[in-house]
Order: structure tokens, then sequence, then C-alpha cells
């Protein structure tokens, strides 16, 4: 093992002279060799040439990682104007916004190629186990500052999008959430092909391995590669084994989740305790039975409210082309997002008859689904819960990933540079929705239109749900919110790099991405590299600071996932990662199935947990292809459930996670 860095740069030096060199002791040159093979200068700086067939492979690497003592892990990200691929009009795929990275997303996929390799035998989703064996052909080992390596569980797969063996990415899954600011390394060893024979190395990894860089554009990396190979042989890995390794780092929490925090406390700031003005635009009424006058009926909700609330800009307009406004972070000189005036989105607000009698209500904010609208909380489920638990709906648009920017999403498409335009603009769209929670519960019953009505709001119970991508941001919202403690993520997922090519939804969004972008290894690696982004909103980075490490001055959450089996817009896998992690996420008795690493938790449960609803999908095949089987897609059948509102509900008022389905899986017939 390694003890610490000194250490490892010694034992790294010994480990090299004896590889090196078969000379007498005495005669041991003092560092690697040359080798004139190599040129001294570097032919291609923006790639990595571990895996001269793709620029960007290995992905990630720290190859594009510089130092910079000004950055919280040390480094920066510095991705070259040609290292991601260029569009059908020749421009690389390149943004100023990865520079602002100290490091790889924790959700960003490990990617390398090896044309036809036989993956028969390596860990896979389906059996993961070998990947933490003394024997296993892939390795993903931490490299703590203690010195201390470990062995993280992942699979492998294959990108089911390539056209032929020799564009055909090989996918590594970390099965834990990756951590912050911390060094990885890769292995791969003893790979065949689906012919019996094994990969040659490549001239620039066979020269960091047998160390005969010196004078050459590669001596640089000896060190850091020096380092990896003694960490292996710790682990009793022969480098002559090795086919391909390599290290990169994760980004600081800072890198990831600094600007979003940061216009979080400054929104709440600029508007002050009671949150944002709201403006009601419009009220409609509704009688609880039809009493022969005509008037419109709904037997659950008494006003449909609709309106707007006033909340700090910190986004700018950009051009994304074909006519499409997209919008990025408003950075000042300070670096930090600054004030660009006001924005005035909707609200929409669902209000059950119960409140007219002058009894508090509860409050619950909703999430809607994929590029929808916060009127989706007009839903039939959220208007029977409401009347049933004097609970108020109330909802905005997700903005940066609603109907209003998914003609910009599609444009973007086209020329990936404009890729955060998503990520940037979701950081106005979690403030808009932590702003409107706070107004919500601090104004609302004292505009004069709700005063007259009698409408009264208990501010003690105040809750979160959300679906499918509600489900997504919900966890990120959660983890973030400094005024709801408990809620509901239903039919959820992180990692949007993962979630994608496993969800019917991203069909047509994909078909544009081949057109622009035909090789399969670019299109992985621009996958990747937009993960990296994504991070900074993805929940796949803020389960993390849920409950095991909240954020300053932020308390901890508790939430109950509910999800469907046999998703076929959001896989489950990813949920179950989660759960994996330690991070105070479970999962709870009769899932469905035995999950590699995982312990299920008995009912009741205080605490976060994930229940799964079945209606007769079969699991899905492992790959990264969407689901598909003669049942239909179960995804938006648990909120018809009464059970799983009430357990929902119970969760919201309690805090625990209770047995609906009488201490069997929760099996239920097609709504």
């Amino acid at each position: 093992m390694i003890a610490s860095r000194s250490l490892a740069l010694a034992l790294a030096a010994a480990l090299c002279l004896f590889a090196c060199s078969s000379e007498p002791e005495d005669d041991k040159p003092s560092s690697c060799t040359s080798n004139p093979e190599l040129p001294a200068d570097d032919p291609t700086p923006d790639c990595d040439p571990l895996q001269p067939a793709n620029c960007s492979l290995p992905w990630p690497s720290s190859h594009f990682l510089v130092a910079d003592d000004s950055r919280d892990s040390g480094l920066r990200l510095a991705l070259g104007k040609t290292t991601l691929a260029a569009n059908k009009a020749g421009k690389h795929a390149w943004s100023e916004a990865f520079e602002a990275m100290d490091g790889f997303g924790v959700g960003t996929p490990i990617l390398a190629l090896f044309p036809g390799v036989d993956v028969t035998g390596l860990a896979s989703e389906n059996d993961p186990s070998r990947s933490v064996k003394a024997d296993s052909p892939t390795l993903l080992l931490r490299l703590g500052k203690d010195g201390k390596v470990t062995r993280v569980p992942h699979f492998v797969e294959l990108d089911s999008s390539g056209f032929k063996p020799e564009n055909t990415v090989l996918m590594m899954r970390p099965l834990v959430l990756l951590e912050e600011a911390t060094r990885y390394v890769v292995v791969y060893r003893n790979l065949i092909d689906t012919e019996g024979k094994s990969f040659a190395v490549s001239d620039a990894f066979k020269a960091l391995r047998d160390c005969t860089t010196n004078g050459t554009y590669l001596e640089a990396r000896q060190a850091g590669f020096d380092e990896i190979f003694t960490a292996l042989e710790g682990e009793d890995i022969d480098r002559n084994d090795v086919q391909l390794a390599w290290d990169f780092t994760t980004a600081s929490s800072k890198a990831m989740h600094g600007h979003l925090l940061y216009v979080r406390d400054k929104a709440l700031e600029i508007v002050g305790d009671k949150g944002p003005e709201m403006k009601i635009d419009k009220i409609d009424t509704y009688l609880a039975k039809d009493d022969g006058s005509g008037k419109p009926v709904n037997e659950h909700i008494a006003l449909s409210i609709q309106g707007t609330f006033k909340v700090p800009s910190f986004v700018k307009e950009v051009d994304v082309g074909g006519g499409q406004t997209g919008y990025l972070l408003n950075l000042g000189a300070d670096g930090n997002p600054a004030q660009n005036g006001w924005t005035e989105p909707e609200f929409w607000i669902r209000v059950p008859h119960a409140a007219l009698t002058g009894k508090a209500q509860g409050i619950a904010q909703y999430g809607h689904g994929l590029l929808g609208k916060g009127s989706q909380v007009k839903g039939s489920h959220n208007s029977k819960i409401a009347s049933k638990h004097d609970l108020i709906f109330f909802a905005c648009n997700w903005t940066g990933m609603a109907e209003p920017q998914e003609k910009a999403i599609t444009q973007m498409i086209f020329d990936f540079s404009f890729f955060p335009i998503i990520p940037q603009h979701l950081h106005q769209g979690m403030v808009n929705s932590l702003l409107l929670g706070r107004a919500m519960r601090e104004r609302f019953d004292q505009l004069a239109e709700i005063k007259a009505k009698g409408v009264k709001v208990d501010k003690k119970r105040f809750y979160y749900t959300g679906i499918s991508q509600g489900g997504i941001y919900g966890a990120t919202y959660m983890a973030l919110s400094t005024d709801v403690t408990r809620g509901h993520l239903g039919v959820p997922g992180q990692n949007y790099s993962t979630l994608l090519q496993r969800s019917v939804d991203f069909a047509p969004f994909y078909a544009v991405l081949i057109a622009t972008y035909p090789n399969p290894v670019d299109r992985a690696v621009l996958l990747g590299a937009g993960q990296v982004l994504w991070d900074q909103v993805d929940p796949v980075s803020f389960y993390r600071h849920m409950s095991a490490e909240p954020f300053a001055g932020t308390p901890a959450h508790h939430v109950l996932l509910t999800s469907a089996q046999g998703d076929w817009q959001v896989a489950l896998l990813t949920n179950e990662i989660t759960a994996r992690s330690d991070l105070g996420v479970k999962v709870m008795k009769d899932y469905g199935k035995t999950l590699w690493g995982i312990e299920e938790q008995a009912y009741p449960y205080t605490g976060s947990g994930l229940v799964n609803y079945a209606f007769g999908n079969p699991w899905p095949p492992p790959g990264t292809k969407p689901p598909n089987d003669n049942i239909g897609d179960p995804h938006g059948w648990p909120r018809k459930l009464d059970v799983h509102s009430e357990q929902m509900v119970h969760f919201f008022e309690t805090g625990e996670i209770k047995d609906v389905c009488s201490g069997k899986p929760c099996v239920f017939a097609k709504p």
C-alpha cells in the first residue's frame, strides 16, 4: 500500500529501476531510459496518446488536468480546443465552462476502446462480483490521501450504439457514487478479443509502463505513472499483464456545487426571509358537488390558481443557432454569478375544498416530468392527495429543462459547445423552485385574494414530491433546500450519462446526435464530457449532501424513493448505485430481486429508502438500451395507487417508511 506521496515516489523509482534495466546494481541509471522512437515534443497536445485511435480516449484522463494551486483539488481541467469531436460543420465541442472544473465529474462514464473485446467473464451488470476479486481483468482503484488503495466495485458493458468492433466503446460503470476531489486508477489487463487474441499496448503506454520516457514528450507523465504502477504492485498486479492503465481525479464540491450554492444564498438574501413577491393572474373556482347551477365541479380541488413570482435572474442570453436562445450563468468579475435583472416565472397552485373552511393546510411542492411544465401539478393523483390529506399543491417550471427550453436543447445537440445551457440554466431553475417554496410558506396565505377566502397555511407541513424528471432533480432540490427536510422522489434516478441511452425518451434527441456526430466513439465521449458539467446540478453529485454530508448552513434531508420495475424511461440501476454508496439511502425489504452488495432494510424505517413497485414487467436485460416488453411502460403507474399515496404522506408526516404491501413485494395489476 502507498503510505504517502513521497514514499510512493520513492517506491516507484525503485520499481522503475528494477523493471527498466538489467545492468549491475552499481551501474543502474538514475532515471528512465530514453526512447528514440518517441518525439521530444508532443505531436498531438490536445489528445491523450494512450489510445491513439481517438483523441479523447481513454476518458476521463489526468492528461487533461493541469496543476493549479488556486483550486480546491489542486488541479484544473484543461481540455484542448480540439480534444472533443467536431460536428459535421467542423466545429469542435469546447466550452470555457470546462475550465471552471478542478477535476472530472463524479458521474462521468469511464471509457476505453478495445475493438472486438470479449466481455465474457468480465464484471457485468448482472454479476459485478468479479470486479473486486484478486484476478479481475478490470480494476477501478481509489487512491486515498492516506495512502490506502481500495478496489471500487463496478461493471463493464459495450456501447450498444457502436456499429462495428472498432468503434464500440467499452464502458466501465462504478457501482458506488465516486467521491469528490479523489484520485482513481483504471486498469485493464489480460483482455482478449472474440477470436482469443490479446490486445497490444500502445507505444505511449508501453513507454510509460517500461520506463523509457526520458527525453520524450511523455517524460512529465512518468512520475504519475510510477505512482500508478506502485499501487498496482501493492495489489499484486504484474505490470506486464497490464494492457492499459491511467488515472483521473474527480472535482471538488466547490467546483461542482459552488455556483449553485452561491446563487441560492444570494437569491434568498435579495428577496428576504419571506421570499419573492407573488402575483395572482387567474383563479378558477370549483364546486365539490354538482348543485345544478352549471358551475364547474371538481370533487377534490376548490381553487386552481395561476400567477407569477418575481425572482433575481443570474443568467444571460446566448444564441445557440437555428433561431433559438439558450441561457448561461452571468458571471461577474469575481467569477461568481451576478444578478442580471429580474425574471417573473409562472406558478400553478391547487387548493383543496377543506382549505375554504379555515382549516390550515400543509403545502407540497411538485416537480414535473421531462421537459414538461409546472401545470402538470394538476394531475388527478395530486388532486386526490391534496383533498384527502389537507395539502395545497404548487409548482413552477424546472427552468433549464422545461417545455420552453426544448427547442434550444435540441438545437444545442448540433453543436455540443453549447451544452452548458442545460446545467447553467438549471441553476436558475433550482433557485426559482427554492424561492417559490419560501414564498408559498411565508406569503401565499397573506395575499389579499387568498386571505379573503380564509385559506391558511400550516408552515410546519412543507414537503416536496416529484416524478420522473421531478424525481431526478428533486434529489438536488432536497439537498439544497433550507426549508424542506422530507421529500418524495417518484420513479427517480441519477446520472444522466447513464440514464439517457437506457431511456425511450432519449431516442429523438439521440437521432439528432447521430446525424451530427456520426462516430459512436465521439458520441460516447461527448455524453461523458457533458456529464462533467451536468454534475453541477445532477443528483449524482448531490446525494452525498442529502444527509451524509449536508452543505454548510443546510439541514439534513430524508427522501422516499419509489421506483417502477422495468421502467422504460428511468433506469432503476442508478437508484441501486445510490443505495450501495452508504450515504443513508436504504433498499427496503422485498425489492424484488437480490442486489449484489446491498442488504435490504426491514420495515418500518425512519430515514431515506427505496421502495419498488411492480406491475408484471420483467427486469430489463443489462445493456445500454431501453427496456421493451409487451406489458407497457410502468413509469407512470405507481402514482396511480392509493397505497403509494398513503406511504408517501405517512412518510411526509412522520419520517417513517411503512410497509403498505403486507410483508410481500409490492406487486399490482396494471392500472
